[in-house]
């Protein structure tokens, strides 16, 4: 009766191995990366274009922060601006060490335009989530959103 069960599960786990195999397709996106997640396995990863991250963040930044039209309108030039440098840098042929000094240019740049924008207290509240999000502590209504970190 073992023996059966064993010589049954032997067949049954090669019989299903074609099923586990992986196919690609030669037409597949060039810009997406595989990456783990915390909990979700390997997946495809493809960034959002520039005007899609930038309203999001906008978006964010507007409900967090308890922004105006006139307020809002200006930081969604500025974060729209800062994506598509992004863009541009991680498009470019340069090495991983001249792209990231790029990217801290840019990230930096960024943080002094939206200084100038927002009142001290909102570049405060700001400044306060952004490090809760670098340690990994997400507030409330925060676990759908996407954080453009790439500096």
């Amino acid at each position: 009766m073992i023996k059966k069960l064993m010589l049954s599960g032997l067949m049954l786990s090669l019989l299903s191995l074609p099923l586990l195999a992986q196919t690609t397709t030669p037409d597949a996106p060039a810009q997406t990366t595989s990456r783990m997640g915390r909990g979700r396995g390997m997946q495809q990863y493809q960034a959002a274009d520039p005007a899609t991250r930038a309203q999001r963040m906008t978006d964010r930044m507007k409900q967090q922060l308890g922004l105006d039209d006139a307020t809002t309108k200006k930081v969604y030039d500025v974060t729209l601006a800062r994506a598509q440098k992004v863009d541009a840098i991680q498009k470019g042929s340069d090495d991983n060490r001249t792209k990231s000094q790029a990217l801290k240019a840019n990230a930096d740049d960024y943080k002094a335009k939206l200084k100038a924008i927002l009142t001290p207290d909102q570049f405060a509240k700001l400044e306060s989530m952004r490090g809760q999000m670098r340690k990994g502590h997400r507030g409330p209504g925060d676990a759908d959103n996407e954080q453009d970190n790439n500096k």
